[in-house]
């Protein structure tokens, strides 16, 4: 991702009239960039493709400035397609979903626009941490609930069938060699 810091502070620039205070990137390779930006009075999530001779051209974008932004309203899951849509509001992305856990990009977007809007909402007593903690173990255990685990337990099965008839014929085979 460093190779491509300049080409996004430039972009950021040329755009949006700032440098970007901090650069995460989600998924990057030889083909794209896609990246959290972390601006002024915003955030923002940018989808680059990576041209033959190494700049980046913006295919897609998502604004969230903080004037427009409520704590819990940047949403992040993975689609039946294998992609992970961030959405606010109405506005709404899809990205690579390779290396990150969509909560860890949602967090970190919030995370950065807690900060910009000061102490002021961050839970200051120790009840307010904890209800923060339980509303997020929720939203996991949610998203848990909602994950399709059935191919998972057939193959269980069938494992468990398997071994079961391996040591079945492992047994017979031991009988047979005492006895003799």
């Amino acid at each position: 991702m460093d190779s491509y810091r300049p080409a996004l502070e430039k972009w950021c620039e040329d755009e949006w009239g700032q440098i970007p205070l901090a650069i995460s990137e989600w998924h990057t390779d030889e083909d794209i960039a896609q990246v959290f930006m972390r601006l002024n009075r915003s955030v923002l999530i940018a989808d680059f493709l990576v041209e033959s001779d190494g700049s980046l051209a913006c295919r897609e974008h998502l604004h969230i400035p903080l004037d427009r932004w409520n704590p819990g309203s940047i949403q992040a899951f993975r689609t039946a397609e294998g992609r992970v849509r961030f959405r606010h509001r109405n506005f709404e992305i899809h990205l690579a979903a390779r290396l990150r856990a969509p909560e860890w990009g949602q967090a970190l977007l919030e995370e950065w626009l807690m900060s910009q809007r000061g102490d002021v909402l961050r839970p200051r007593d120790r009840s307010q941490r904890i209800a923060s903690i339980n509303r997020t173990k929720m939203s996991i255990e949610r998203n848990l609930n909602h994950s399709n685990l059935d191919a998972v337990r057939m193959d269980f099965l069938a494992t468990s069938a398997s071994l079961a008839s391996v040591e079945r014929n492992l047994d017979s085979r031991v009988r047979s060699d005492e006895s003799e």
